[in-house]
């Protein structure tokens, strides 16, 4: 093997050798861009006597949160989407018609935002009690968003109180 050989094979080594650590950096910053930009939604129940009270939903992550789909339940039952046509009947059997904010495909929710899915504004215990039971005990709300990327599945769901049940914020199994 003459010097043109092995500077052309040490060169060819150096290329592949460079071609794979600039393809594992490539990989490393796209999920690092993919990380810096993920949601992080939570759903609970807020209380306040002569306040606010009602279901939140926040995103706490790093990047905004579009709604992919948002299933409304009531007790046990699947009633539709979390939007005014499926919730509208529920409401209207509370003392005081609750303020609603629906939850459509598509919709962003921006990175710190939080956004009252359903809530009356004065709350009273004595008048309010049923809302707040229902908000307690009979009403869960699941919620499968993604980041701009689009390639997620995760989901949020609102349970109840935190007495009553819990809230979570997973990526989708299968």
């Amino acid at each position: 093997m003459d010097a043109n050989s092995i500077t052309a094979i040490s060169a060819t080594v150096i290329a592949i050798a460079s071609l794979a650590v600039s393809i594992t950096e490539a990989r490393a910053s796209r999920r690092h861009n993919f990380q810096s930009v993920r949601p992080l939604l939570s759903l609970d129940c807020l209380r306040t006597d002569g306040g606010l009270t009602g279901i939140r939903i926040q995103n706490a992550g790093l990047g905004p949160a579009i709604i992919r789909k948002a299933t409304f339940y009531l007790d046990s039952e699947e009633v539709g989407p979390w939007e005014k046509q499926a919730v509208d009947p529920l409401r209207g059997t509370f003392a005081v018609w609750p303020n609603f904010t629906s939850l459509r495909q598509g919709k962003p929710i921006p990175v710190g935002r939080e956004l009252i899915i359903l809530a009356v504004e004065s709350y009273d215990p004595a008048r309010d009690d049923d809302f707040w039971e229902a908000v307690t005990q009979r009403i869960r709300v699941h919620v499968q968003y993604e980041s701009i990327y689009g390639n997620e599945q995760l989901e949020a769901r609102f349970e109840g109180s935190p007495r009553h049940g819990i809230e979570s914020a997973r990526p989708i199994e299968g």
